[in-house]
């Protein structure tokens, strides 16, 4: 699910607060931001099609929906945290429904199965090293509630990501309609 410029602005304008502590984390960069709903891993060019028709197949069902992005958190929540993230509070049953969706589509496909549970969020940065942890999650307690901005869901997007030194580069392959 892609976001609107709004929305990743304003995910931006909380994210470069929380930069001044120095904490180790790559935090993703604004026009990498997105809710993945199904990830597929390496794939070879000529399934791109099935891939396509398949997500077409899973999200024909849905309807568009609005979804609110509000709050933070990490994954997990203790004190080891791996992943910054942003919620998806209404709307996140509907996204998660329609990624449940995807999911059985590609399973049934036999494409490897997701073995944890999915959770409507916009990852904003992934914990490299514990090193300033700490204070980072006390600033985060003051984004808990943040209200980040609405979005209307009409869409899904099949896309490709390379890997490079500099991050991940994300392709749009096909926009399916809900």
């Amino acid at each position: 699910m892609e976001l609107p410029d709004e929305i990743k602005k304003n995910i931006v304008e909380m994210v470069n607060e929380l930069k001044d502590d120095g904490a180790a984390v790559k935090w993703v960069e604004a026009n990498n931001l997105h809710a993945t709903l199904k990830f597929l891993g390496w794939v070879e060019e000529r399934e791109l099609e099935n891939i396509t028709g398949l997500a077409a197949r899973a999200a024909a069902g849905t309807k568009s929906f609005k979804v609110k992005l509000e709050g933070m958190g990490t994954f997990p929540p203790g004190k080891s945290p791996r992943v910054i993230w942003v919620g998806i509070t209404e709307g996140g049953d509907k996204l998660k429904a329609l990624a449940n969706s995807l999911e059985k589509s590609f399973s049934q496909a036999g494409y490897r199965e997701e073995e944890r549970e999915f959770t409507s969020h916009i990852t904003v940065g992934r914990v490299k090293e514990r090193k300033g942890v700490d204070k980072l999650k006390e600033k985060m307690e003051s984004f808990k509630d943040a209200k980040l901005g609405e979005a209307w869901v009409d869409s899904i997007s099949v896309m490709k990501s390379t890997l490079t030194p500099k991050g991940p580069v994300y392709e749009k392959i096909k926009e399916v309609k809900l």
